[in-house]
């Protein structure tokens, strides 16, 4: 199972923990500077984002499980 970052942009107050922690994975927003975007989760382990999440200060970031579609596929869904 796999994990997708979702980062409600609502629930952000730019305290960038995440970028300090991750900064391979997320970087600040072109044009809006105090919100960060998911530049490349691929960079961190699953660990890593799970960190992220956790030490986000509003909960301004989800990770979502997902399975992998080929998976979903060969489940029928």
């Amino acid at each position: 199972m796999a994990v997708r970052v979702v980062i409600d942009r609502r629930r952000c107050i730019g305290a960038g923990t995440c970028i300090v922690t991750a900064p391979s994975a997320f970087r600040w927003r072109q044009g809006d500077f105090v919100k960060p975007e998911l530049a490349d989760e691929s960079t961190v382990d699953e660990d890593v984002l799970r960190e992220v999440a956790a030490a986000c200060p509003t909960q301004a970031i989800v990770l979502e499980d997902f399975i992998e579609s080929m998976e979903a596929s060969e489940l029928g869904a």
